[in-house]
């Protein structure tokens, strides 16, 4: 009272202070005296303390509140107790803080005395007031509250403001202004957010648009070779053209001839599966691998193919006559799987379009790639859907049969050399079969070897067939030779084929032993391989007399080109020799004998004739086109021009091939030299260029994946609004805690990490097969996580800003959001990681537990500190727990910016126990600058960890 009297001022009750009811304090060295300097009793190093009932009895406050330390507490239980314990207190029952310390009770702070405490300068008040402690006796108590005004625009908040108030927003009456402004990073990032979801559907758009007009270039190409052919058959019409022509596809400069002998295959079992299987199969010839179930079929192929790693394979296969292995030619080889494996959310344009970008020639233009594709859907008839999404079970698409063919073009566009195809017609009606095998033997006249497993086909589908090979039970031949010669050989061992029996199902019967032997009564399906071994020849040939179907007819030339000369004369109408774009409009009206309302298709037909820009058309040039239409492939002027430009490319690459050295005398090596320089190892793109496709494929499959996106977005929100109302009404804690944070991350980790199983998780038989078809392993991985890291951004956000808004934690939202962003990174590499090493259907299960106790468990604070001593543990926590250094880093930016001044014993204690716990571990940057680098490094762990076990799992799966 003496010293409030002496500075002026007025006794107060807006502080409960203690003193005795003689009005004197009572303590130690200074009993029965007032204290004349208040830095006697609390020394300038403490820079928080509290003094709590502390009786009658003598207390020497000059020593319990020593050293310097940054906070220092005093508690009386009773009185002979006396506790002082940084980490954890017992406290009495009043305490007060000292805010600002007046050191020479002049009623004001100098700038010196203020800067210690971080307290404006100005005039103080002391504020006495009698009263008891908790311990029943008199004694005393003090504080010092500034009167100086409050800090505007400053980030200090003291713990009367941390706490939530819903009229007020960080200290400020609540209106739509104050809300706006103190949120403003949050909206921001939902504007950035906001624009980049709209150019990604800007890209989407114009995506589409570019598959549109793809489309009606390739309808309009189509039209106009159609309209053509009207024009050939109008005025003569037994003139042999082809009904379609390809336009990207070329004839192959090197052909394959694959030789086998004695091909066997033993399973680890034991098992022989296949045995003793010689023959050959030629160039340029379709040919058919039959036989009953158990066979070895599909064996048969695999081992031919060198894909039977799950056994024992025997035998030599030779290409060109010369020793190799299949694997060397893998960029000219394709492999048709009998499941149809085809990606659900692109388009059939897309899914051929993807394939011949990732497997042609790197050489080649963007143009020849488009008409690679329009040759693959014109020749499976796929040229109608080419842009409706293929679709699964879930979400209808296109046809069953339709599929297959996808399936097949897939392998197509890669213009394979050799092709092999496992029961591609399986599924199919026996029209649609015969269309695809039709479609294969027209593939065979550029050169194309195709051997494939068929199961019952027709016999008009079967005499299709250059060579066939048939299997019998236990996987030995039964017969290799022409399609025309099986029937013939058969009844020359005894068998008679029953009137109006289909052969092909006959042939089947006899191998199966359903039919019997004229000449062996006790015949039995194993004396087949015997017959054959006995006939001493490894080929039957077609028979005398009877020619394999003509691949395509055509007429004399002279008599073609005289023919066209003829109409010419009709076409010139004004006989200036030269025909316009009027004059050809005026004929196919003739020809169609209908209105052609697309000029788009005449202005196509002048360019094909004449070349691109023409205004007319010579008689020359008009008799040319029309006689390369009898040819499988185009030869009209725009086709010779793309010829040209990449006939210049091959030459200069080819050139610089052969510069490298001389022929080895060796012949294999000679081979594999002329191999080098042809059409047997093209050069396919790299992994930067694959890496760039694959991207580009995955963003199209990300905006498709819109409606699977939509529920984990909606758990996030939920979750979010869940979290932040229960942190800041129904169970409201400090603002600085990190125990509400610890659940609010684990949340976000898990539910992303689940999200990321799909990443890897589902397609991997997609992902099986373009890896054996030499896709870039790690391009997949970098286009699949680049662009998953868009939703993992995109989701992170959601959650993190719909929690800031509503919790309002009253720090800057970069703050907020970082350590969410870093604990999301982490987070998605445990989903890349369990989706590699587990089967799908495990993956959720797995991930769950995993995050649960890495980030749940562990990182409670109350287990974490007994892992924080060192050892073996402390290691493990380091390198799982992503919650444990994303929430010490939410520590820390609280401690930065609230500047707390806590009067609650319970959170000073708590608030002790976290700083200690968070800032313990420090890795040489500094205790708050080690967690970022932490989880980082976390993410980078497990993201090699996901490479290499999407790198080495399942290298023995083959599709």
């Amino acid at each position: 009272a003496t010293a409030a009297a002496a500075a002026g001022k007025e006794p107060s009750t807006r502080r409960m202070l203690g003193a005795n009811s003689s009005g004197s304090v009572a303590g130690g060295n200074w009993s029965g005296t007032t204290p004349t300097c208040v830095s006697d009793v609390v020394p300038s190093t403490c820079e928080d303390v509290t003094i709590a009932s502390l009786g009658d009895y003598g207390w020497m406050i000059s020593r319990l509140l020593y050293g310097p330390s940054e906070r220092a507490a005093i508690s009386v239980l009773g009185p002979a107790s006396l506790v002082v314990n940084r980490l954890q207190l017992q406290f009495a029952k009043d305490f007060l803080r000292i805010a600002c310390v007046d050191a020479n009770l002049t009623g004001s702070l100098s700038p010196t005395e203020a800067k210690l405490f971080d307290i404006p300068s100005g005039p103080c008040e002391i504020l006495w007031m009698s009263g008891t402690t908790s311990t029943g006796g008199a004694g005393w108590q003090l504080t010092y509250t500034s009167q100086a005004n409050a800090h505007d625009g400053g980030s200090t908040t003291t713990e009367s403001d941390t706490t939530d108030d819903d009229d007020e927003v960080y200290g400020k009456p609540w209106t739509w202004h104050n809300y706006m402004r103190a949120n403003a990073s949050a909206w921001v990032m939902l504007v950035v957010m906001l624009l980049v979801v709209a150019a990604t559907y800007y890209l989407q758009r114009t995506w589409d648009t570019r598959q549109n007009r793809l489309q009606h270039r390739s309808e309009i190409t189509k039209q106009g070779h159609a309209f053509s052919v009207e024009i050939v058959k109008h005025f003569l019409p037994t003139a042999k053209t082809q009904a379609q022509q390809f336009r990207g596809m070329m004839k192959k400069m090197e052909t394959i001839s694959i030789s086998y002998t004695k091909l066997g295959l033993e399973l680890p079992s034991g098992k022989v599966v296949l045995q003793d299987i010689t023959g050959k199969f030629e160039a340029e010839n379709m040919c058919a691998i039959l036989g009953p179930s158990g066979a070895g079929k599909t064996t048969f192929m695999n081992v031919l193919c060198g894909r039977a790693t799950y056994g024992k394979m025997s035998g030599t296969v030779s290409i060109n006559g010369c020793a190799a292995d299949m694997n060397d030619f893998k960029s000219v080889m394709g492999f048709v799987p009998q499941d149809d494996i085809v990606f659900e959310d692109l388009t059939v344009r897309e899914q051929i379009q993807f394939s011949a970008r990732l497997r042609n020639d790197v050489r080649l233009s963007a143009r020849r790639i488009g008409q690679i594709t329009d040759d693959v859907l014109s020749i499976l008839q796929m040229d109608h859907i080419q842009n409706v999404v293929v679709g699964g079970v879930e979400k209808r698409g296109i046809s069953g049969g339709q599929r297959k063919r996808v399936n097949i073009g897939l392998e197509v566009a890669a213009q394979p050399t050799i092709l092999f195809l496992d029961e591609p017609t399986s599924g199919l009606d026996s029209t649609s079969s015969l269309a695809v095998a039709m479609s294969l033997k027209r593939l065979c006249a550029l050169g194309m070897t195709s051997v494939m497993v068929i199961h019952q086909p027709r016999y008009s589908l079967f005499t299709l067939f250059d060579e066939v090979l048939l299997l019998g039970p236990g996987g030995r031949t039964v017969y290799l030779g022409s399609s025309l010669g099986v029937k013939g050989y058969f009844e020359s061992v005894g068998f008679e084929m029953p009137k109006d029996e289909n052969p092909a199902d006959w042939f089947m019967d006899v191998m199966s032993g359903e039919q019997k032997n004229n000449s062996d009564p006790d015949f039995k399906p194993a004396k087949l391989f015997d017959m054959w071994v006995k006939r001493g020849e490894s080929r039957v040939a077609a028979p005398s007399g009877n020619l394999q179907p003509s691949r395509m007819g055509s007429d004399l030339d002279e008599v073609f080109k005289q023919a066209l000369e003829e109409v010419w004369d009709v076409v010139d109408i004004n006989r200036d020799g030269r025909m316009q774009q009027e004059e050809l409009l005026a004929l196919l009206v003739q020809c169609l004998q209908q209105v052609v309302s697309d000029d788009a298709v005449v202005r196509d037909l002048m360019e094909r004739m004449a070349g691109k820009n023409a205004e007319h058309v010579t008689k020359a040039q008009f008799t040319d086109y029309f006689m390369s239409l009898k040819e499988t492939i185009a030869h009209d002027v725009l086709m010779v021009q793309d010829e040209e430009s990449h006939s210049d490319d091959d030459a200069s690459a080819a050139s610089s091939d052969s510069s490298d050295g001389e022929y080895d005398s060796n012949e294999e090596e000679r081979f594999y030299r002329r191999k080098s320089m042809t059409g047997l190892d093209r050069q396919v793109p790299g992994l930067c260029r694959q890496t760039q496709i694959l991207l580009v494929r995955r963003m199209v499959q990300w905006w498709r994946m819109s409606e699977q996106r939509v529920p984990f977005l909606g758990a996030l929100i939920v979750a979010a609004l869940f979290f932040a109302c229960l942190d800041r009404w129904w169970v409201p804690l400090a603002l600085w805690s990190v125990r509400p944070l610890l659940f609010t991350h684990t949340t976000l980790a898990l539910l992303l990490s689940i999200f990321c199983l799909h990443v890897f998780g589902s397609n991997q038989p997609l992902f099986w097969r373009e890896r054996q078809r030499g896709i870039s392993v790690l391009g997949t991985f970098i286009a699949r996580v680049l662009i998953n890291a868009l939703d993992v951004i995109l989701q992170t956000f959601v959650f993190t800003t719909v929690y800031f808004i509503v919790r309002q934690p009253r720090i800057p939202y970069a703050h907020w959001m970082w350590p969410m962003i870093l604990t999301a990174f982490a987070a998605a590499g445990w989903g890349y990681l369990v989706s590699t090493l587990v089967p799908e259907r495990h993956g959720p299960f797995m991930v769950t537990l995993v995050v649960f106790v890495t980030c749940g468990l562990i990182a409670n604070p109350d287990k974490l500190d007994k892992f924080l001593h060192g050892g073996f543990m402390e290691y493990v926590v380091d390198l799982t727990s992503i919650t444990s250094w994303s929430n010490a880093m939410s520590f820390c930016r609280a401690k930065e910016t609230l500047h707390l001044h806590l009067t609650d014993p319970v959170d000073i204690a708590e608030y002790a126990f976290q700083e200690d716990l968070y800032t313990r571990r420090d890795w040489g940057f500094g205790p708050c600058s080690t967690p970022p680098y932490a989880i980082t490094l976390i993410g980078v762990l497990l993201l090699l960890a996901s490479f290499t076990g999407l790198w080495f799992r399942n290298r023995d799966k083959h599709v």
